[in-house]
Formats: C-alpha cells, structure tokens, sequence
C-alpha cells in the first residue's frame, strides 16, 4: 500500500524506518501510549489483510515469552496472534549423551503457558493488520528514506519522490544493516560466528503435547518448538561447512540424521518441509539514543537463537520506550532518550551474554567441567525455587 506524500499530515509524528516486527510493533505500542500520530515506513510492498513477503516476516517462527504475551494482550492482539499459535507449556532441555534434564512447566508459574510459537508470517499480518486500522499510523510502503538532516526541532527526512517529513522523532528500525543508524552517526559492530541456523517446519507422527526441545550438541543447539496442525518449528545452528551437509542431505537422509541427534527426547519426526539457513552474524549498535532519534530491533542488537530470546529482548526495549516517549510533547529529547537505553542496558547485556556464551559452555568436553554442567541441569530439575527464577527471568517476568 502506498500512501501520497502529505507533510502537513505528517508533520510533528515519530517517524519509525522499518516496517518489519520491531517497526509494526512500536508503532502500535506508541499509539497505546498515547501519541497521536505516527507514521511507518517500510521499503517493501505490503498487500492490504494479506500477509506480509518482506524479510522480516519470512519463513522463520517467533517464540513469544510469557512477558511478551501479556504486552500483546495489552495491545488487544493476543487472541489474533494465539489462533495460528501454538502453546508452550514445558520447555525440555538435555545434552545428548549425558546425564542431566531440566524442565519447566507453565503450572509452576500458575500461567496457562510458558509462552506460544508463531510463524513470522501470521504476527507479521496480526502486526500489520492493526497498523492498517488506526487511522492515526501512516503507513508509507513502498517507500524509501534516501537521506536525513538533523535540525534544531528533530530530523527531516526525505524520500524517494522527493516528498519530505519534519518529525521531532526518528526510529531505526531497518534491520542489522541499518542505513538509518548509520546517517544518525552511530556505528556497530558485526561479529560473524562462522555458523549458520537451518530452518525447517517438521510434521509429527504424534502431538507434540505443547513441549519445547532444548538439545544441545557438540556442534551447537538444536531447537523443536511446538506449530499448530502437529507440526514443530527447527532451528539447528552449526558450523557452516556442517550446515552444507545438512542442506544437501535428501529429506529422508536429513530426517534419519535429525533423529539420531534428537534420540527419545521428541515425539516421532514424520516429514520435513523445505529447508531454509540464515548466517548467525550478531550486531550490536555502539549506541541506541541520539538527539531525536533512537535505534531498536535488529538495528540495535541480534542474538544466537538460542533459547528464542531475541524478539522478547526487543519487545521489552519497545515496551519501555513507548512507556517513556508515548504522548509527549518533545519524544525526542535526549535526557529521555538516554534514560531508556540506560535502563534497558543491564537487561542486553544479560541476555546477550548468555545467549552467546550458553552454546559455547555446552560444548566443553573436558570431563570434570561437563560432570558439573550436567549437575548444573540436574539442580534446575531438582530444585523448584532455582528452575522457577531461571524460567521467570526466561519468560520476560
């Protein structure tokens, strides 16, 4: 959908670049916050009720946190995203050939689930869907941001119809790559980990009772996330040369090595659809607030996929700066917008941390270490009060 250029219209609004999750989703946590216009930007098409082919909604699944879930239910979108989703209610987590099984259970915490695995392309059309009915979000898509100036009120930007847009206000939310973080002046470094995830979507010989796999192998994490229609979402991250020879393998061949590595852990795989591989490449900005102007999602952090923590990390940065900026007469200033990226900094760290580190500690070999490891899972499952922290902290709570 392609709106015409209306500056008046447009004028004063927060201007978010990137219509993919982070984008759709700060735009609409805006708006509940209070401010009264915002306008979204997006460089693909989006086709009005249909779901979104833009990369940010691909093949990939999203695994939405406890936490996560209660924002959307504030937004009024849960019930949307949860009729093509499918509850997590215990999470499983081994190391193949050893001795040691955490799990946490939904009815610990007194909560319906752990969390709920969508595929990218239904949030993506929940997210873009109530985009499209509040008439106070302008959607431009197609549409390019070709360059920025910074002025004493904000930003102007100008597109590629030559049409520009004073916003007081300006998001980059376009990705790990981000043209907008780098005309702000702020850099970020890229660390490629020499691995890449292969995605897939497998069909089950059984249900999958709502259960999510955590197996961690020698040559990295492999994860089986509860689908609807009994069905599980892959994510198996390997050397890239490793992944070569998982994308090559036929689909029986591919399935016949998937369960020697899965072993009891998982219900019968039965069938495997088309296979997809992303390089694990993490981003992290050098900075997240300027003077008007603030970095978000991939723009500002990617994580491993390990234990599923990137959207949910992100949902709580959009979380808390719509919460900070929502309904303000000046978003954009910097003493506000530096108190956001400081109070969501310990939060990063942690997580990013963890989610890099977790694979690596996994495959130490050295016998006493990986004896205290399993020991380590062996507590989480034996001892209530330790899994229960680990799984709030999990969870976004």
């Amino acid at each position: 959908m392609t709106l015409p250029a209306d500056t008046h219209r447009l004028a004063g609004a927060p201007l978010i670049i990137g219509g993919g999750m982070a984008g759709a989703a700060l735009a609409l946590l805006l708006r509940h916050h209070g401010t009264p216009a915002v306008t979204l930007v997006e460089s693909h098409a989006i086709a009005a009720g249909e779901p979104p082919d833009t990369p940010s909604f691909d093949a990939r699944s999203t695994a939405l946190s406890a936490g996560s879930l209660a924002t959307l239910a504030r937004l009024g979108l849960l019930e949307a995203v949860l009729e093509r989703a499918a509850s997590i209610e215990t999470v499983h987590v081994s190391r193949r050939e050893r001795l040691g099984i955490t799990r946490l259970h939904a009815g610990e915490h007194a909560l319906p689930r752990l969390g709920a695995v969508v595929e990218n392309r239904w949030f993506g059309h929940v997210l873009l869907r109530a985009v499209e009915a509040d008439p106070a979000i302008t959607l431009r898509a197609p549409a390019r941001v070709t360059g920025i100036r910074r002025h004493e009120h904000g930003y102007t930007a100008t597109f590629d119809d030559g049409a520009t847009l004073d916003t007081p206000l300006l998001i980059a939310a376009d990705g790990a790559r981000s043209q907008t973080r780098d005309w702000m002046g702020i850099t970020a470094r890229h660390q490629d980990l020499g691995q890449d995830a292969l995605i897939a979507n497998l069909g089950l010989a059984e249900p999958h009772g709502n259960v999510a796999f955590e197996r961690f192998l020698d040559d990295g994490p492999l994860a089986l996330l509860p689908l609807p229609d009994q069905r599980q979402a892959l994510v198996w991250t390997g050397p890239r040369d490793q992944v070569d020879a998982w994308m090559a393998l036929d689909d029986d061949a591919f399935l016949a090595a998937l369960r020697q590595r899965v072993g009891g852990a998982s219900p019968r795989l039965a069938r495997v659809g088309e296979r997809h591989r992303y390089p694990l490449i993490l981003t992290e900005a050098c900075g997240q607030a300027v003077p008007f102007g603030a970095v978000v999602g991939n723009a500002a952090h990617t994580l491993h996929p390990v234990a599923g923590q990137g959207f949910n990390l992100t949902f709580r940065d959009l979380a808390l700066l719509a919460e900070r900026v929502g309904g303000q007469p000046d978003p954009g200033r910097l003493d506000r917008l530096s108190a956001w990226a400081a109070e969501r900094r310990r939060d990063q760290t942690d997580i990013g941390q963890a989610s890099r580190w977790l694979p690596e500690l996994f495959r130490v070999r050295h016998p006493l270490f990986a004896h205290t490891r399993q020991l380590g899972l062996l507590g989480l499952d034996l001892f209530p009060a330790a899994r229960k922290s680990f799984a709030r902290r999990a969870m976004g709570l």
